[in-house]
């Protein structure tokens, strides 16, 4: 056929030749070939019924009467699947479109955490059963067959470390209702996936024994005493590079760094009672603000405010933009010994400074390739991320315990205690702490915090229009004396990074 013969619809694309129509498809097949081509593979289109555009697949034969049969044997297959509502296509399979949307993902997604845990679910758990499955056929029938045959067995899924609990499952089956979800809209599925949630249909389980359903609470573990024991140990007891039975061990810079930063990390999410990671850790100088007191003289209470964490969805309608969180009197000095620190070891404070601080590594290795990530941050900084400081409390508890038992407070609760302890559990201790310090009952403290009682743990605090009314002490014990007074030149340091409101008429009443 000559290209002046072509369907318009191939005249466009003067690349291909040797178009044929297969016979008895009524033209909606043709087999064609690509001009420059060196092995002269044929290729197949096929006109859909169900979808825009068309099936295009390579035939891998440079054979004409074999690339007529196989062309005329996928057209029966389009049209067999289109009477079943599904929409056929080469890339349509799970393993090709799970790439697409891990790119999809990068260009989305602000939080690289997730993307990482995301992606090392799809690979390790739904790539190797579900990897060459039609994304339409996969099913809520087809998923409680994965988790029967596939998921709960170790033999299958090399990549199962433990028994999952019923939360694990959940959260990894949302994560695969959302990348169906995504392929319903980007038109590789003709019916929006329909599955319901696995956490509420245990019976789809055949053998419950594989499930992990009597692991413990972690925040229900914790106590105020672990929370104290941890925040005194990172704040005084120096991390020896050796052996501290010989006189020649000392604490290098980095680690007093290190372990500092970890204190006032956890002394802040216990303070404002805000979320662990990103939600305070991304935070500069700039996103927190001091109030004079206009109750108690010379006392300065402080607010953070925050873009970054799970609550204020960018993309989500009515979605809170960002989120304000207050503290008490005692959080001022805290947040200027901070700063005094940083400002004694190099690290700059000024409004567009990270709070937390880490010097980014400059080296670049096949060991280091995550380091990459750094690239997004300008200058020499950027800020902690949970991941360290998660690494870093598992590292300090038996540290913990050997300092607590050499100085004869460590008891077998305490011990399983420190086992459960993480940064989420500050949260949860003080939340548990605000509601039996004010006068606020269970079902107020869900109220102001706009979920439910069940979700209690997810509750952020909001003060109203005067949040000064409302300051509790955080101090894991706190003494009847509530109020911290201070001088002209700690009030200055604190000046110099964040901005204090009605500073300046202070300010010139003292001049």
């Amino acid at each position: 056929m000559e290209f002046k013969d072509f369907p318009k619809e191939f005249q466009i694309m003067p690349y291909y030749k040797d178009l044929d129509e297969v016979p008895h498809t009524g033209g909606e097949v043709y087999i064609y070939r690509i001009e420059g081509s060196v092995k002269g593979t044929w290729y197949c289109r096929i006109k859909r019924n169900n979808a825009k555009g068309y099936f295009r697949k390579t035939l891998k034969t440079t054979d004409w009467h074999e690339a007529m049969k196989r062309a005329n044997r996928y057209w029966i297959t389009v049209r067999e699947a289109e009477e079943q509502n599904v929409v056929l296509a080469p890339k349509n399979n799970f393993r090709s479109l799970m790439a697409e949307w891990f790119n999809h993902r990068e260009r989305t997604t602000v939080n690289s955490v997730a993307r990482r845990v995301i992606q090392y679910q799809f690979r390790n758990y739904y790539e190797p059963y579900f990897g060459g499955y039609n994304v339409c056929n996969i099913t809520e029938r087809a998923y409680i067959k994965y988790l029967n045959t596939h998921r709960l067995h170790k033999d299958k899924c090399p990549a199962m470390r433990k028994k999952p609990t019923w939360r694990t499952l959940e959260v990894e089956q949302q994560n695969l209702r959302s990348f169906l979800v995504w392929c319903f809209r980007e038109g590789k599925m003709r019916v929006r996936p329909d599955m319901r949630s696995v956490l509420k249909n245990p019976n789809w389980v055949n053998d419950i024994d594989l499930i992990d359903h009597d692991k413990p609470q972690r925040r229900e573990m914790v106590s105020t005493e672990v929370y104290d024991a941890f925040r005194r140990y990172f704040r005084n007891v120096q991390t020896k590079r050796v052996s501290e039975a010989r006189s020649d061990s000392y604490e290098s810079n980095y680690n007093k760094i290190s372990r500092r930063r970890m204190h006032f990390y956890i002394l802040t999410i216990y303070n404002f009672v805000c979320r662990a990671g990103e939600e305070v850790l991304n935070l500069k100088f700039k996103d927190f603000t001091a109030h004079q007191s206009k109750m108690q003289g010379d006392s300065y209470y402080m607010s953070m405010t925050t873009i970054y964490g799970k609550k204020v969805k960018r993309r989500k309608v009515n979605s809170p933009k960002e989120l304000v969180y207050y503290s008490d009197y005692n959080y001022f000095g805290y947040f200027g010994t901070w700063v005094q620190f940083l400002q004694e070891h190099g690290f700059p404070t000024t409004p567009d400074s990270y709070v937390f601080p880490v010097v980014k590594r400059k080296s670049r290795s096949e060991y280091h390739k995550k380091y990459k990530s750094y690239d997004q941050y300008e200058g020499e900084y950027k800020p902690y991320d949970s991941q360290s400081a998660a690494r870093m409390i598992r590292d300090m508890r038996p540290k913990v315990k050997a300092w607590l038992a050499k100085n004869g407070r460590l008891t077998d609760r305490l011990s399983a205690e420190i086992d459960m302890f993480s940064a989420y559990s500050v949260r949860h201790i003080a939340i548990r702490n605000l509601i039996a310090e004010s006068d606020y009952d269970f079902h107020r403290v869900a109220e102001r915090a706009n979920t439910g009682t069940r979700m209690i743990e997810q509750f952020y605090y909001k003060y109203g229009a005067k949040p000064e009314d409302r300051l509790v002490a955080r101090h894991p014990t706190p003494s009847k004396k509530n109020t911290e007074r201070y001088d002209a030149e700690q009030i200055e340091n604190v000046a110099e990074a964040i901005n204090i409101v009605d500073y300046k008429k202070k300010k010139g009443r003292s001049k």
